[in-house]
This record gives C-alpha cells, sequence and structure tokens, in this order.
C-alpha cells in the first residue's frame, strides 16, 4: 500500500511538473525565419548603397545562421523533466521494496550492511542525480529563452534598419543622402555586432555550465556502476550466509 501511495505521488508530481512547462508556437521559428526573408533583402540592399556589403554582408549572414527554433531546447528541458521524475520514483521504489518486502523477514550482518547502504549512500546518489536533473532542466529553459530573444531582437533589427534603408536609398546619389545611408549602415552593424556578441557570451556560459553537468552526471554513472563486474568489487550484502531470517533469529 505504501509503495503504491508513493508511486502515485510520484506519478502526480512529475505530471504536475510536465503541465507546468511553458509551451511556445510551434509556428514561431518559421514566421521569425520568414520575417528575415522579407527584411533582408532591403538591409543588404542598403548595405551595398553604402558600400559595405561585402563586410556587412557576411555579418548579416552570420547573425541570421545563429537564429534557432527555441521549441528543441524547450523540448529538452521536458525531457529532463521528466527524468526528474523517473528519478524520485526509483528513489522511493528502491526504498519501499526494501523496508516493505525485505527488512521485516530478515536480520544479520547483511541487511544491517543493505539498510546502511541505502540509507546513507544510494539515496544520497539518487537525490545528486536529481539535482543535476534540475540544474541541466534549468539551464536548458535559460538557454531557450536566450535563443528566443535573440531570435526576436534579430527580426526587430533587420526590419528597423530595412525600414531605414529603404527611406534613404532614393537619396544615396546626394551628398547628404549618402552620408546619412552610411551613417545608418554603420549603426546597424555595431548594434547587430553587439547582438552576436552578446549573445556568444551567454551561450559561452550557458555551454560550460552544462559540461560541467555533464562531468557530474559521468560521476554518478560510475558510482551506481559499482559491483557490475567492471571493477571487479562485490555489491552489498552479496554474501548469503549474512542473511538470517527474522523466524531463524527467534528461534
Amino acid at each position: 500500500m505504501k509503495r503504491r501511495a508513493a508511486e502515485e505521488a510520484a506519478r502526480r508530481a512529475a505530471e504536475q511538473a510536465t503541465a507546468a512547462q511553458v509551451e511556445v508556437d510551434p509556428r514561431f521559428f518559421k514566421r521569425v525565419m520568414a520575417l528575415v526573408g522579407e527584411n533582408k533583402r532591403p538591409v543588404f540592399t542598403g548595405l551595398a548603397g553604402a558600400g559595405l556589403l561585402v563586410a556587412g554582408g557576411a555579418m548579416v549572414v552570420a547573425a541570421i545562421r545563429n537564429a534557432a527554433d527555441p521549441r528543441g531546447f524547450f523540448q529538452d528541458r521536458s525531457k529532463w523533466n521528466e527524468i526528474l521524475g523517473d528519478l524520485k520514483l526509483s528513489a522511493w521504489d528502491v526504498w519501499i521494496t526494501y523496508f516493505s518486502e525485505v527488512a521485516p523477514y530478515w536480520m544479520g550482518h547483511g541487511s544491517e550492511t543493505v539498510q546502511r547502504y541505502l540509507r546513507f549512500e544510494l539515496i544520497g546518489m539518487f537525490d545528486e542525480l536529481g539535482r543535476v536533473a534540475t540544474e541541466i532542466s534549468s539551464t536548458l529553459t535559460s538557454l531557450a529563452w536566450d535563443v528566443m530573444d535573440y531570435d526576436m531582437k534579430l527580426v526587430g533589427l533587420l526590419l528597423e534598419a530595412g525600414t531605414v534603408f529603404t527611406v534613404l536609398l532614393p537619396f544615396r546619389a546626394t551628398v547628404p543622402g549618402k552620408i546619412a545611408l552610411g551613417a545608418a549602415a554603420t549603426g546597424f552593424l555595431k548594434l547587430l555586432l553587439d547582438l552576436m556578441k552578446e549573445f556568444a557570451g551567454k551561450m559561452k556560459a550557458l555551454d560550460l555550465k552544462l559540461e560541467t553537468l555533464g562531468h557530474k552526471v559521468f560521476e554518478l554513472r560510475g558510482l551506481f556502476s559499482v559491483g557490475d563486474g567492471k571493477l571487479h568489487l562485490k555489491p552489498v550484502g552479496y554474501d548469503a550466509n549474512l542473511w538470517v531470517p527474522v523466524t531463524k533469529e527467534h528461534r
């Protein structure tokens, strides 16, 4: 009964966590790229009119290639939230199974050793995996929102620059018009470069964090692998002679 209740509680917690997650419009990125496609032509034309097409055009292409669909990162976040729910359920399953189906019927050094292992090692390892899963989920959430923020800022810059260039291009044959077009192109490229630098800085920080968390997962995976034969170590409570049935103990 306790085991079933624990399983249901863990499942409900996992379902609630999944239901509480933000859903992104599945057509968001398509709309972003459609807007990019509509506005990049006047931007390239304006850069060409200002004599900055070669360097400026390459920067615009690089900025567009940095755009990404944030839904993939949100979906990865959801997977890690599901893993978190599975970890909690697994920890409860191990705990309840042992203390409801094994401990009441077995005593002795083997039983005491397994109890200590569960209380002070295994459950702690499950908890640490849960913390790592939570951090990875949070990091992926930050990554998804940073990607979405970059996409929207990029569209905004292209839209604004395209509008300005469209207004100034008819006057590029005049000296004031040429100066204004050059200033607008230079200002746009500076803002675009700042956006790319800001995005690269965020991606670097999040990538380093994910790499560190990946190392933690690898280390914890190694701890869970003890006794699988690779290290030739004996699992806790392996010796059947160290287990004493409760009925025998009370004879």
